[in-house]
């Protein structure tokens, strides 16, 4: 296992830890921060798994430049006649390179065919709204319950589309190993 392999599984773990941590509390501030920190870092693992993902998938020989793009989140511009990567950040939508990914190197149904996908939307929406806030927002328990359950089913659907397997603690769902 790599370190960013357990970076983004510690990640998840941590995310559903205060998932946890804000089922147990009273009171209503400390349930407020420990949904909004479960949230934020459910999605930073699914940031890190993706990019994880994205690291092996440039090592498979024939990939053009533009696929190495979106899987290094690289600009590419063209240079003596031929593309080429800039080593330049060039962000991709997050939910755009799940679909590429899956499109590219699998032969999975789209995930938007997936029931999960409308719930990661929506999720990835609420997540906007926390770190990009332009109004007042209170997170519930319930709605990064159900975030947290759609990156779970994201990245399970990822690992069995490209790896052949299961994601390892799907069996898991949203019970934390962790006791902090």
């Amino acid at each position: 296992m790599t370190n960013i392999d357990e970076l983004s599984s510690t990640l998840f773990e941590q995310a559903k830890r205060f998932l946890e941590k804000a089922e147990e509390e009273s009171a209503e501030e400390a349930k407020s921060a420990f949904c909004n920190a479960a949230l934020l870092l459910g999605f930073s693992s699914l940031e890190a798994h993706i990019n994880a993902m994205a690291d092996e998938l440039t090592l498979r020989p024939n990939l053009g430049i533009l696929e190495q793009s979106i899987l290094s989140e690289s600009e590419y511009k063209l240079k003596g006649g031929k593309f080429e990567l800039t080593g330049k950040l060039k962000m991709y939508r997050l939910e755009d390179r799940i679909q590429f990914i899956i499109a590219s190197f699998s032969t999975a149904n789209p995930p938007t065919a997936e029931t999960w996908w409308s719930s990661l939307t929506e999720s990835i929406g609420l997540r906007n709204q926390l770190v990009h806030p332009k109004s007042g927002l209170n997170i519930t328990k319930v709605q990064v319950a159900s975030c947290l359950s759609a990156i779970l089913a994201c990245l399970d659907h990822l690992y069995i589309s490209i790896f052949k397997k299961p994601y390892p603690s799907r069996n898991r769902g949203l019970n934390s190993h962790l006791s902090f």
